[in-house]
């Protein structure tokens, strides 16, 4: 046999208890940039045999059990007109995929700041409208992952109100991005469904959580 297939056809000795597996042994360090980093983790599978797995981790990353960043849901209302129910997306040209994608506002959660601080800053740095917190607090779900075959970034999804009536989300807000930062902001109403929109391919390509979630609306 090869040396590859006798490692996939290992079996697990008797005295190995198969209640510790599997379970990440060794983070291996690879290489890394500003923002990203390459490690092998080093783990062990539910029958005791010994593997390697590539991951990409942001260098940002403080901790596990912590969001690395948030992914906002605005819904904008307003008391005098209580038939609008929209919400925000953004356009933006992402160089991994090579074109624009159509996403939720989103962003990293800053040293130090809550989740639902992080929620409200990144919604009025990319679109320019301003979220309530007091009168609607924030709904803030438990981290999910996104892509857990390829890197080990956790996020929370964070529901945002906004008040139409408030006077700083009437006209055109303007958003207050970073440098290099270009998005389109779409306010796109939610009675009518996001389905056909993010179907036709003339249209940026959707984020799979924005996808997703314009399928829960049409069930």
């Amino acid at each position: 046999l090869t040396p590859i297939k006798q490692f996939f056809m290992m079996t697990t000795p008797d005295n190995i208890d198969s209640s510790e597996f599997p379970r990440v042994d060794a983070v291996e360090h690879i290489s890394s940039t500003t923002w990203l980093a390459l490690k092998t983790y080093h783990w062990t599978d539910q029958e005791g045999v010994k593997r390697k797995w590539d991951v990409a981790v942001r260098t940002t990353k403080k901790s596990d059990d912590k969001a690395d960043a948030v992914v906002i849901i605005p819904i904008l209302r307003s008391k005098t007109k209580p038939d609008i129910v929209d919400t925000l997306l953004v356009e933006q040209y992402r160089p991994p995929m090579k074109q624009k994608t159509l996403e939720f506002p989103a962003g990293l959660v800053d040293e130090g700041e809550s989740v639902d601080n992080a929620a409200l800053r990144e919604l009025r740095e990319e679109t320019g409208f301003i979220g309530e917190k007091c009168t609607v607090p924030p709904e803030i779900s438990r981290l999910v992952c996104l892509s857990p075959g390829l890197c080990n970034e956790s996020v929370q999804v964070v529901l945002v109100e906004v008040d139409l009536d408030n006077p700083y989300n009437q006209g055109e807000p303007k958003a207050d991005l970073d440098d290099g930062e270009y998005c389109v902001v779409k306010r796109l109403p939610l009675s009518q469904g996001l389905k056909k929109i993010l179907d036709d391919e003339n249209n940026a390509m959707p984020i799979t959580g924005l996808y997703l979630f314009a399928l829960g609306l049409e069930m």
